[in-house]
């Protein structure tokens, strides 16, 4: 096998990352799972999508998938990172014996960003889960909002993994969980066809036939049977910003469901959008009364201490200190996302210097993100928060609300000093 040049040195007081090189077995794996990615459209990752996601130059991007000159670790660790790779199964790190005193460096970076966490290492939330199960467990739909990033489907993916946290022992859900950034649900008889695979893979049998997708009754039927046998079923929907630009075609679809859900029982919405449904209908100037069968759960900012848990966690073989975590919160706020990225950079630099500057360039196209997914009125009372003295006072309703999705403290200040910053270069 073909391992990769590593060299840590130190140049004029410098510690500089050591180059590496994907092996031939490592290329294999990139490939897959950019494969697997969906970008907002459905459409596969390009090496640009992998760009922008890892916050690493596409140039850089293409030379580490092409093997064609070895990149820095730290590119190397963005790229895996965000395709949610394990870089010693990519690099071979294992075969290093040069440098097995660099625990940090060989062993895999704890922190997840930019991808949702594994149900077991799921934390805090507590208000929110306490809310969803208010809801679920006695067959309420829920829509589950947040800005991109900040944890919907790590939710839900927890919600699916320990059922017994939010219903009944005698009465186990069959819950199923489709995420609308996938082209295959991009219609209703996707979606519904989506619905029948799924009941048919966890229940061993088909509710309906495949060509049955457009009968009304049939579908009606199948769902019928599932209720009539007591079995609470939990239908899941990621990403619904994913359909937004087709939701004409969803008009009639949107208030077929609520009758199902609603009305006749047949199953429980849980749904995931960066804004309330009832918000993304009116931005479309389309009317529905299918937003009005939920009620919405906003995720913010994690409570101080779960964030700190989570990093107290990571940092379990070498600690970590208060001053440490205060260096974390001034860029992160609490925010899941930002949290893990600060404390990766920490975790990988090892020196808050290096680490402010990793985590500035890795956040700077999460920033552009974030900033263009505001709208116009939230722009501006950004401003002010960050201190621009030419704006004024934003109403309380709109700081509140701010505050529940976590970008102002509770102190009305930005949550993260480098997006402040970020805010105040903005033309």
């Amino acid at each position: 096998m073909i391992t990769i040049i590593c060299h840590h040195f130190e140049e004029m007081g410098e510690t500089r990352d050591r180059g590496v090189k994907a092996t031939e077995e490592g290329i294999q794996k990139l490939k897959t799972a950019q494969a697997s990615q969906r970008n907002a459209e459905g459409k596969r990752w390009t090496l640009r999508d992998v760009a922008i996601e890892s916050g690493v130059d596409e140039r850089s991007v293409g030379r580490f998938f092409r093997r064609e000159t070895n990149v820095d670790e730290a590119t190397a660790r963005a790229i895996c990172q965000v395709l949610d790779l394990d870089i010693a199964e990519i690099v071979g790190f294992q075969a290093l014996s040069v440098e097995e005193d660099r625990t940090r460096q060989i062993s895999s970076n704890p922190f997840i960003y930019g991808n949702p966490v594994s149900p077991e290492k799921f934390y805090g939330r507590q208000r929110e889960i306490l809310e969803v199960k208010s809801r679920i467990g006695t067959a309420q739909s829920i829509n589950i909002v947040g800005l991109r990033r900040n944890g919907k489907t790590s939710l839900l993916r927890y919600i699916q993994a320990y059922p017994e946290k939010f219903f009944q022992p005698d009465r186990p859900p069959l819950i199923i969980r489709l995420d609308l950034q996938d082209g295959r649900f991009h219609s209703p008889n996707g979606i519904t066809e989506g619905l029948r695979r799924e009941i048919q893979r966890q229940q061993g049998r088909a509710p309906w036939a495949t060509d049955a997708n457009g009968d009304a009754w049939a579908v009606q039927d199948g769902l019928e049977a599932l209720r009539d046998r007591n079995i609470p079923l939990v239908i899941m929907l990621d990403e619904f910003e994913a359909i937004a630009s087709r939701l004409e075609q969803f008009q009639g679809w949107g208030e077929d469901w609520r009758s199902k859900a609603s009305t006749q029982g047949l199953f429980t919405l849980v749904i995931a959008s960066k804004r309330p449904i009832s918000e993304i209908y009116q931005e479309l100037r389309l009317t529905s009364p299918f937003g009005n069968i939920f009620s919405t759960t906003i995720l913010g900012a994690l409570e101080q201490q779960a964030w700190h848990r989570l990093v107290q966690d990571g940092f379990a073989a070498s600690g970590i200190s208060a001053d440490d975590l205060e260096w974390i919160d001034r860029f992160a706020g609490g925010l899941p996302y930002y949290v893990q990225l600060a404390a990766a950079m920490l975790w990988q630099e090892e020196d808050e210097g290096r680490a402010k500057r990793a985590f500035e360039f890795q956040a700077k196209p999460r920033f552009k993100e974030l900033w263009q997914n505001l709208n116009a009125a939230e722009q501006l009372a950004l401003r002010f928060s960050a201190g621009t003295p030419e704006q004024l006072p934003p109403e309380p309703a709109l700081i509140e609300m701010l505050q529940r999705y976590g970008l102002l403290r509770e102190s009305g200040h930005v949550f993260s000093s480098a997006f402040a910053a970020f805010v105040l270069e903005q033309p």
